[in-house]
């Protein structure tokens, strides 16, 4: 069952990461992102961990249970994208977005939330019962 949600959380890191590539090479953001292999396998790992915290809210926490697929997809990603960019930015990964323009907001935060619908289908596909144990 896990490699479901595994494969799930794959294809969104991996179209999370074509929008935000996609909008630097035509010139709408200016994140500064680039995409080595050692950089995709972090990306990657990242967007399992972020799924997999998801997948534990939605098993702990009712009230989140009673959301709109799509809203929650959309909120984690907000989320995801608040916490996972800065974090970047300190390491000298990227530019924050806020200081990069509106171009570069708007396209990384899409593809957040873009990332964060994926995982939510997913998980709401394969269901949230269950233990992570």
């Amino acid at each position: 069952m896990y490699a479901k949600y595994s494969v799930g959380f794959l294809i969104g890191s991996l179209v999370q990461a074509g929008i935000v590539l996609l909008a630097e090479a035509i010139g709408i953001s200016r994140l500064g992102a680039r995409l080595t292999l050692g950089q995709l396998a972090l990306h990657i790992l990242a967007g399992q961990a972020a799924g997999y915290i998801l997948l534990l809210l939605l098993r702990k926490v009712e009230t989140i249970q009673k959301w709109n697929t799509t809203l929650t997809g959309a909120v984690w990603g907000l989320i995801v994208w608040a916490i996972v960019i800065p974090i970047n930015a300190v390491q000298g990964k990227v530019r924050l977005p806020w200081e990069a323009g509106i171009g570069t907001i708007l396209a990384s935060s899409i593809a957040f939330i873009v990332f964060g619908i994926i995982t939510a289908y997913t998980i709401k596909h394969y269901g949230y019962e269950g233990n992570l144990a």
